[in-house]
């Protein structure tokens, strides 16, 4: 039987200023089961880094709750529990941020980079046994142990990011979240990284929260995938379902973009019409309706929340009921009993 360890509900965070609100992420809820991968795709400026550093606690959230369960099995709100719970759910909550350049002190060397959150939490461990835990890490996401005397600058993308990779892992989290942690590789390398992190996941037992733009990653890595957009969830569905056969026009225009590697099939690209609206200024309805091709009178003015089209499938489109099962077969019903069949 599957363990929810993470359930987000009706999550928002808004940027304020004196002159404009920007609402970064918009009333979003889901559910992640204990041992899976969740992808959260999207354009830039969608929300998905602030969804992803909301649910770490790096940022206060404006509304809404994040339900972790702990390894000691009760259910904590990381939004709202005081420092020093914080700081013991810290070491089962980690992050891979997205930028393998900026995100490594440039003045530290990589050992204490690693043996860094080790201090922190554990700042009575004895010295031999932290350097064992560090060359235990290192060896996991494959970096050389006798490296890790060497700064950053002297590194490859790709190893800086095992680098923190390793840094994440070496609390032995049970949530991870990794912020685009592949989108500053080169393609070859982004390969090892994901196949690094699927590795660890069956190694270590992780649960991932994966964000990413690249849908390829995405589906070769995640179990369900959630759809943002303007800062919403407008489609959340199994990985194997949502590449199927997508709910949602903007979902299926992002699919659309996806290079084949196959010469013999042409690939049908679904333009997406105008420009993302500004989020400070977000139009009526439905957020989408401005680059929607199914644009109807209600979308521009009626609003529409999640709701399961199919078991395990959640879309948010007023086109929804042409996706209803069983709504199809009450029609197929209905049109067997007027032909007398």
């Amino acid at each position: 039987m599957s363990e929810t360890i993470l359930k987000v509900e009706g999550l928002s965070k808004v940027f304020t200023s004196k002159k404009t609100a920007i609402r970064a992420v918009n009333d979003v809820s889901f559910t992640v089961e204990k041992g899976e991968t969740v992808g959260i795709v999207g354009e830039s400026g969608c929300g998905k880094t602030t969804l992803g550093r909301c649910i770490v606690a790096a940022h206060k959230a404006t509304a809404g709750k994040v339900l972790y369960r702990a390894q000691d099995g009760n259910e904590y709100d990381l939004q709202a529990i005081d420092k020093k719970t914080m700081k013991k759910i810290r070491k089962e909550v980690q992050m891979i941020f997205q930028d393998p350049f900026s995100s490594l002190d440039p003045r530290m060397a990589v050992y204490d980079i690693i043996s860094e959150p080790l201090k922190a939490n554990y700042p009575k461990m004895p010295r031999s046994e932290m350097e064992d835990r560090v060359r235990e890490m290192a060896a996991k996401v494959g970096l050389n142990t006798s490296y890790l005397k060497r700064y950053p600058h002297a590194f490859s993308g790709g190893q800086r990011q095992r680098i923190g990779i390793a840094r994440a892992l070496i609390l032995y989290p049970r949530l991870i979240v990794c912020d685009e942690a592949v989108s500053a590789l080169d393609v070859s390398v982004q390969a090892q990284v994901v196949n690094l992190l699927k590795d660890l996941q069956q190694e270590m037992n992780l649960t991932y929260l994966f964000i990413s733009h690249d849908l390829s990653v995405v589906e070769h890595i995640s179990d369900k995938v959630g759809v943002m957009y303007l800062g919403q969830m407008v489609e959340y569905a199994s990985s194997s379902a949502l590449f199927r056969r997508p709910m949602h026009p903007y979902t299926e225009a992002l699919l659309s973009a996806v290079p084949v590697a196959d010469p013999e099939v042409k690939n049908t690209r679904i333009p997406l019409k105008g420009e993302i609206p500004n989020p400070a200024n977000a139009p009526s309805g439905c957020f989408f309706h401005t680059r929607c091709r199914y644009c109807q009178e209600k979308c521009e003015k009626e609003r529409t929340a999640l709701r399961e089209l199919e078991p395990g499938h959640f879309a948010a489109c007023h086109r929804a009921e042409e996706f209803d099962l069983s709504g199809v077969v009450r029609r197929e019903e209905a049109q067997k009993s007027e032909d007398g069949t």
